[in-house]
């Protein structure tokens, strides 16, 4: 039982610096989304411009405070948003999808962090290996 502990353990403690750059990208990205959705613009939209906007800034924070870097910072940025590219479509898919759920239709809170919550892993696994090659 102790092994798995530390296991759960080593693996949330891991992806804490992750969470917590990631929870203010994520605030930018909420934020701004649930502000269009109710101002301006459809979901789809919506979540497109969001997600892109909190993409950069992300990437910054995670450069100096997440992952030691091991490539050029040209091809890091570049290769990063290659992943931000894929998350954007994976969370815009996630999104897209959740709305067609009859009981999930109008809640765009749940909807979004359900979208963020997936997306939150992909993006971890395809950061580090951006940034570290693993």
């Amino acid at each position: 039982m102790k092994k798995t502990a530390k296991k759960v353990w080593d693996f949330g403690w891991k992806k804490l610096p992750f969470a917590l750059t990631g929870l203010v990208a994520t605030g930018i990205n909420y934020g701004l989304y649930l502000f269009l959705v109710d101002t301006y613009l459809p979901p789809l939209p919506a979540t497109l411009i969001a997600y892109s906007s909190s993409v950069v800034l992300n990437f910054f924070l995670q450069r100096y405070f997440v992952f030691e870097l091991r490539r050029s910072l040209r091809s890091a940025f570049a290769l990063s948003m290659l992943v931000s590219l894929g998350g954007l479509f994976l969370d815009a898919a996630i999104v897209y999808g959740l709305h067609s759920f009859p009981l999930l239709g109008d809640r765009e809170w749940l909807i979004k962090g359900v979208a963020t919550g997936v997306v939150f892993f992909y993006n971890y696994y395809g950061k580090r290996r951006v940034f570290e090659g693993r």
